[in-house]
């Protein structure tokens, strides 16, 4: 994709060289080395504004710094504190705290006012990278538009931890907190915003994760002999390559698309690229190991970390099935014309008062 930011891609790769990274998976720990080394460099901050507590840039540099370090294959909660942390910004003007990582609360959470203030009951699960975090930043669903923002310490009283992990071995905890202190506020944002800020990420590191099986497919294909030839000489190989190139090519394509869409193209944008990433993470996966062999299945092997990845990935912030329904959607509530929603020459909107 040509709209990254090269000169990130180039110091997050060097950084990701010089502090080392461990593919193998199940991973045992995050790569915190490579995650102080970006924290310190204030890579972490990039995408928020200086006066807000961050490093400046725009939302594609730190998607950029996204790509870069999920080729990389590390296993840190940088797309989860880029989501986080910018949603603190917002809501209070000022930086996390600390690591920070979201969750979006369903009506098992509730807020209430006590003499010493505002406290949270109830439980929310999968939290990503919750183990890490300093800072959980609760999304609260409300009647209203907007939804409220519970930004709750890690170490805070009341909270209960029921520790997990996915397949990539990144922790994925539950949380209940019983009287627990909160600092709220309201989001600028409604909560289909944060939903689509997260489906754009996790779009990004499918697209990046893909491109790392394709490049080490290819080589694994040049550099490997079979019956006294490369495994690339063979045309049942070359089928199975070439069709992993273009699905890579097609989610970078859909990425690129979604990343730079205007407010109006948006939703549309990053719902095609999120039905295109997930619907196409199991077939880049399976390409990736029937071309390594037994090899790639190893834990030890790098590919893992990526096939992994996609399968762990592939359905976070909503699967091909329900952005499918968004679309869908679109069509058949909204009054948009198939071809005019393909094309971006009309969106919903205008679609149904030009029908009126």
């Amino acid at each position: 994709m040509t709209n990254w930011n090269n000169e990130l891609l180039g110091a997050v790769a060097a950084m990701a060289d010089r502090a080392g990274v461990d593919t193998t998976t199940p991973a045992a720990a995050p790569d915190r080395a490579f995650w102080n080394a970006l924290s310190e460099s204030g890579f972490t901050g990039i995408g928020i504004p200086e006066d807000q507590g961050g490093s400046g840039g725009t939302a594609l540099d730190a998607l950029s710094v996204l790509h870069a370090a999920t080729t990389r294959g590390a296993l840190t909660m940088l797309l989860e504190h880029t989501l986080a942390s910018r949603i603190v910004a917002e809501c209070t003007g000022g930086p996390a705290t600390g690591p920070a990582t979201p969750a979006f609360a369903d009506g098992r959470c509730t807020v209430r006012r006590t003499a010493e203030g505002v406290v949270l009951d109830g439980t929310v699960t999968g939290v990503v990278h919750g183990a890490e975090a300093a800072v959980l930043v609760i999304v609260l669903p409300e009647p209203q538009a907007h939804p409220s923002v519970a930004l709750v310490a890690a170490g805070a009283p009341g909270i209960t931890v029921t520790r997990g992990s996915d397949l990539l071995g990144a922790a994925m905890d539950d949380y209940t907190f019983a009287g627990t202190p909160v600092d709220l506020h309201e989001s600028p944002y409604t909560a289909a915003d944060l939903e689509e800020r997260g489906a754009l990420a996790y779009t990004v590191a499918l697209a990046a994760a893909a491109a790392a099986v394709r490049d080490r497919s290819v080589r694994y294909a040049a550099e490997r002999t079979q019956f006294g030839r490369p495994l690339a000489k063979f045309q049942a190989v070359q089928q199975r390559l070439a069709g992993l190139t273009a699905l890579a090519a097609l989610l970078d394509t859909a990425t690129a698309a979604a990343a730079t869409a205007d407010t109006a193209t948006r939703r549309t944008a990053i719902a095609a690229a999120k039905v295109v990433a997930s619907a196409s993470a199991r077939e880049v996966a399976a390409i990736g190991h029937q071309i390594h062999g037994a090899l790639g299945f190893t834990s030890e092997h790098s590919l893992g970390r990526f096939t992994t990845a996609l399968w762990s990935w592939r359905d976070r912030y909503g699967g091909e099935r329900y952005w499918s329904h968004v679309l869908a959607g679109q069509i058949l509530d909204d009054g948009a014309d198939p071809w005019d929603l393909v094309t971006g020459a009309t969106e919903p909107a205008a679609a149904e008062e030009s029908a009126r």
